[in-house]
């Protein structure tokens, strides 16, 4: 009886056992079938992390390889809100946590983690010190952690600060040629997957889950930091001397259309672009065309040279500065009266150069300018360039040949002024200026060269260009409106300019007394190396105002030191010459 009472007692409990077992894989085959994909999706969350490795941008470097814009590292803070206990309270006070440390707001950290979704990596402070570092690491929150963040450097400040542009905090080029070359400088950000313990500590790195970053190319620019220097430094010293509205300045090698520097004041400083106005972003040198006054004229003269309607010697009748031409009457700064062709340029006569236009006719003049480039855009490697202004033959009025000639009722960039003088320079060859002479690999592999010569055209003949060079343009620095920009040990050879500022809408000038005072020149004349063109908007006519006054003298500074630093033999002996200028 004993033995059949235990019997019954052992399969009662064998029924238990097998009851609760059988409970129990129901239960596993409930929450398998029912709750399985979110629980492993969950422990997948847990045991597993997704590390961004962030590439660096490529640098921009001048021809030198001088560093204009590179990349460092810097601490940052980060969170990874999926792995955070989903209990708010929890999250709040992981949030205030990592607020007190970072000094940050813990209501919006807090909504933040919960409205992250399923982001793994949420950025809460870039660049933190070493003490919140430590912080970060003694606080022991899962999730909350820091890691080595790239971010733009400008180690030369502003230098050609409007040139190069900047970087926003995404690390996305906004401006410049950080923005134009992004795809270039961006490189690819890699990932790599981490397996966790229980106590989320690292502890194996899963293979199929590493991609490595790829680093951008850098960009080798034709600029020389030096030229740039000298550039900047002698524009602001000319702006600030005549209290000045600003200036663009511009170096161009005449025989390959390299830009060495090109230069915008004010400008400003990317390391902290923030702090500066957008209209200061903007590179002046293409985006903002105006009339170049008597800095055109030289143009028109080779196109009459050339078309053989003048000749050298001939003489001009300049009407004592007084001439009506129709109901127009036009005058000249000086009274002059009888002039060579020569001389109608050296001494800038308005008049001269009008009588001149109308022997071209509209034809022939309008096919001129169109082959110096005026009208055109230059296809420098630069975004956002300005076409200028040359009105179509339609549209000219009986004035324009006559108002063409002196530098009116056309616009000009300062690159497109300085490509057509490169013209007169190098024998009559119209070049594509560019800036961006290489891109490199990380390893220094060439991606893309840019160096090689490109296709030329021809604005003049290449004996029109040497006349213009040896018997005009020289004779203006040596005893005409650009004395000022005369250098002892080197001839110089330019065209200065003094023009009224167009008013806004067209519609005539401005009523007060506004003008871009303006010098091009080159040097040295028997074989030049170098083109520089100096616009100053608004000098205080109080001071001065005249091309030759206010920029050919940042000209000659900018020409003398550029030829010593290129060390670019003299083309004459030493003389005494004193810098004298007379009105443009």
């Amino acid at each position: 009886m004993r033995s059949r009472r235990s019997y019954l007692a052992g399969q009662a409990i064998i029924a238990v056992v097998v009851a609760a077992f059988l409970g129990l894989v129901g239960r596993l085959v409930y929450i398998n079938a029912h709750d399985g994909p979110q629980l492993l999706a969950r422990a997948k969350r847990q045991q597993r992390s997704e590390v961004p490795l962030h590439h660096r941008r490529g640098m921009i470097v001048d021809c030198r390889g001088r560093i204009l814009s590179g990349t460092l590292l810097r601490k940052s803070a980060f969170m990874d809100p999926t792995v955070l206990p989903e209990k708010e309270d929890a999250v709040e006070a992981a949030a205030g946590t990592a607020a007190r440390i970072l000094g940050l707001e813990p209501g919006e950290l807090s909504q933040g983690f919960l409205a992250a979704g399923d982001r793994r990596f949420l950025v809460l402070r870039r660049g933190i010190t070493a003490e919140q570092e430590e912080h970060i690491k003694q606080a022991g929150i899962y999730g909350l952690g820091v890691f080595d963040e790239p971010y733009r450097v400008y180690p030369m400040d502003g230098l050609a600060g409007a040139l190069v542009g900047f970087v926003a905090a995404d690390g996305h080029g906004v401006n410049g040629l950080e923005y134009q070359c992004d795809a270039w400088l961006r490189g690819e950000n890699g990932v790599k997957t981490i397996i966790r313990d229980a106590r989320r500590k690292a502890f194996w790195l899963a293979e199929e889950g590493y991609r490595p970053a790829r680093d951008g190319f850098h960009v080798v620019l034709t600029i020389d930091a030096e030229i740039q220097a000298t550039v900047e430094r002698e524009l602001l010293a000319g702006v600030e001397r005549f209290a000045a509205e600003g200036g663009v300045g511009i170096v161009m090698h005449p025989k390959t259309g390299a830009i060495l520097a090109m230069a915008n004041v004010p400008g400003f400083d990317p390391n902290d672009y923030g702090d500066y106005g957008a209209s200061l972003y903007r590179n002046r040198a293409i985006t903002d065309p105006y009339e170049p006054g008597s800095t055109f004229k030289p143009f028109v003269a080779a196109a009459a040279l050339s078309e053989g309607v003048v000749k050298l010697g001939e003489v001009f009748d300049c009407e004592d500065g007084v001439w009506k031409d129709g109901r127009r009457v036009l005058h000249d700064h000086h009274p002059y009266g009888l002039l060579t062709f020569e001389d109608v340029v050296v001494k800038s006569s308005n008049i001269g150069m009008a009588k001149i236009g109308k022997r071209l006719g509209p034809e022939r003049l309008h096919r001129a300018l169109k082959a110096f480039g005026f009208g055109d855009k230059t296809g420098v490697d630069l975004s956002g360039e300005d076409p200028g202004m040359v009105q179509s033959l339609s549209r000219w009025s009986t004035y324009t040949t006559t108002s063409v000639p002196m530098g009116h009722e056309i616009s000009v960039t300062p690159l497109q002024l300085t490509r057509a003088f490169c013209a007169l320079a190098n024998g009559g060859e119209m070049l594509q200026p560019f800036m961006i002479r290489a891109v490199l690999a990380a390893d220094g592999r060439v991606v893309r060269d840019f160096s090689d010569p490109t296709p030329r055209s021809r604005a003049v003949p290449a004996k029109i260009a040497k006349t213009m060079k040896d018997k005009l343009l020289c004779a203006v620095v040596n005893r005409g409106t650009g004395k000022k920009a005369q250098l002892a040990r080197y001839q110089v050879f330019g065209k200065t300019g003094t023009a009224q500022i167009a008013a806004a809408g067209g519609g005539g000038y401005k009523k007060e007394r506004a003008y871009m005072a303006s010098f091009i020149g080159a040097a040295p004349a028997d074989d030049p190396q170098v083109v520089v063109l100096v616009a100053i908007r608004r000098p205080d006519p109080s001071i001065a105002y005249g091309g030759g006054a206010v920029a050919a003298p940042v000209v000659r500074e900018i020409l003398s030191h550029t030829l010593a630093y290129l060390d670019v033999a003299p083309d004459r002996a030493t003389a005494s010459l004193t810098p004298g200028g007379v009105w443009d």
